[in-house]
């Protein structure tokens, strides 16, 4: 059986320079780079959902997840142009993420708490910090679910609160704002083998109480072509595209608007009933503004 794990929240915004003027201007306020998804970005409430995340656990389940990633950047792009090229950005994110299903009216229904941990490290600021990050809470409600079929249809909401250490610092997943994460997911078999998810999200925020800094909302679209080795085993291939989330101090444009696209492959296989190994890479292979992100991820699953 698949459960849905979302990477999500794992994600992280990954704080950056865009060059020596903007590093000067934002003192500190640094800004957000996707993780792969993720990562999707754990202090942000926009995240990377995972190949099958959006097939549900029976109702009454209750699934504990567990993230590890390690994240790497060292150029940095205004504009589509490279303005840095020896950022030294390590990040290694931990998260940890319970879900529990119900039945709601025939239909079912998760609620999430997602907690991260990180460690991150900037060698061109000589910055280091760890600590917790901003706690997300999260609801998924299943329009459509034909297992038989294997056809779903979802909306979820992810709410991001700024609990996290650090958060006047330019901790990576931590921002002294909320998030409010909204998506809708389609999935369905495409015969053979094979099967597509297609996922939206559409992502806004308050106003940075630490920094000043106004970021706008943020669009993604998600496409996870898979491959069913076997009932037990997932191949597939990913494709993300983000754009919007430009960013402002006092009026002037800090960073400019995404149009960034990564690609992911992930390897997961369920060993039992209850437990289920996932491992990803991830790379953004086109940013115009922010840092370039590769990402090394493995996620356990347990469900009770």
């Amino acid at each position: 059986m698949e459960h849905r794990i979302m990477t999500k929240r794992n994600t992280s915004p990954v704080h950056h320079c865009l060059s020596r003027a903007f590093s000067q201007r934002l003192a500190g306020a640094l800004l957000a780079v996707p993780a792969v998804c993720l990562l999707a970005g754990a202090a942000q409430a926009a995240g990377t959902p995972d190949p099958g995340d959006y097939v549900p656990a029976p109702a009454g389940a209750t699934v504990f997840a567990v993230y590890a990633q390690h994240l790497k950047s060292d150029k940095v792009y205004e504009n589509g142009h490279k303005v840095e090229d020896g950022l030294g950005l390590r990040l290694d994110i931990g998260v940890a993420r319970l879900m529990h299903y119900v039945d709601v009216g025939g239909k079912t229904m998760d609620f999430e708490i997602i907690l991260p941990y990180a460690r991150q490290r900037i060698r061109s600021m000589d910055y280091r910090e760890s600590g917790l990050g901003n706690l997300q809470l999260g609801t998924t409600y299943w329009m459509l679910e034909d297992n038989e079929a294997g056809r779903y249809a979802a909306w979820a909401a992810y709410l991001t609160l700024p609990t996290g250490s650090h958060r006047k610092d330019g901790f990576a997943i931590s921002e002294d704002r909320y998030a409010l994460d909204l998506e809708a997911a389609y999935l369905t078999p495409l015969g053979g083998r094979w099967s597509l998810d297609l996922i939206g999200q559409v992502e806004a925020y308050t106003h940075d109480d630490a920094t000043d800094v106004h970021r706008r909302p943020m669009a993604r679209a998600f496409a996870h072509l898979s491959y069913h080795w076997s009932e037990q085993t997932r191949l597939a291939f990913s494709v993300r595209q983000s754009w919007g989330s430009r960013e402002t101090l006092y009026g002037e444009k800090v960073l400019g608007s995404k149009n960034d696209t990564n690609l992911m492959l992930t390897w997961a296989h369920q060993f039992t009933d209850n437990f289920q190994l996932q491992l990803q890479y991830a790379d953004d292979v086109h940013v115009r503004n922010g840092s370039p992100v590769r990402a090394l991820q493995a996620r356990t699953v347990f469900v009770f």
